[in-house]
């Protein structure tokens, strides 16, 4: 069973998150849960040093930190409230949504999808990192709603609940596809005119 089946199942999830304390010490799959991302991305985070601060305690018979890391509260929600965002193209500047070349475009994201009663047809909802709390916490309650992991492209050729939503990431995915063509046709262009200056001068 899987985190998030595991916490439907748990009564009053989120509000038992907003009564814990701010030195309640999470594991982390709970850790990643609360920040929506996953668990691969948060290790990721951890190794390159920009993500939440976390703990990790030193082994008794050797100077070498053990594997188990644990994250405080505090610090998800600190490290959760400076990146909140206003919108889906600001949110694409927060770590982990910056798109600069086509492998970002493809690597799996995590998407909100519902799913009809005869379990026949999805359609997608929203990013799970720019979805607001409160939804957040509604859709999780939900046994029908659940977090997809699908790349941008492969998600905008599937059905959205709601089109604007589903704009702003075509939009997104434009912007992105446009940049990465001038920026290859300003290389071409430059090599070109350095190849043509070379042969000149000889």
């Amino acid at each position: 069973m899987s985190v998030v089946e595991t916490l439907r199942e748990l009564s009053e999830v989120w509000q038992l998150f907003g009564d814990m304390p701010d030195d309640t010490t999470l594991g982390v799959d709970l850790a990643a849960l609360y920040l929506g991302i996953s668990v691969k991305t948060l290790a990721r985070y951890r190794q390159n040093g920009d993500g939440p601060t976390y703990v990790q305690y030193q082994s008794e018979d050797s100077k070498a930190r053990n594997q188990r890391v644990n994250y405080l509260l505090k610090d998800l929600r600190s490290w959760r409230d400076s990146h909140r965002v206003s919108s889906t193209m600001h949110a694409a500047q927060v770590r982990g949504l910056a798109f600069t070349c086509l492998s970002d475009l493809t690597e799996p994201q995590p998407f909100w999808q519902i799913t009809n009663n005869t379990g026949s047809t999805s359609k997608i909802i929203s990013h799970a990192l720019t979805t607001p709390d409160d939804i957040f916490r509604q859709l999780l309650e939900e046994p029908n709603k659940k977090v997809i992991w699908t790349s941008i492209e492969e998600a905008l050729f599937k059905d959205w609940i709601n089109v604007d939503e589903r704009k702003k990431w075509n939009d997104l995915f434009n912007e992105v596809l446009n940049y990465l063509i001038k920026s290859s046709n300003a290389a071409l262009e430059k090599q070109t005119i350095e190849t043509a200056l070379n042969l000149k001068g000889m």
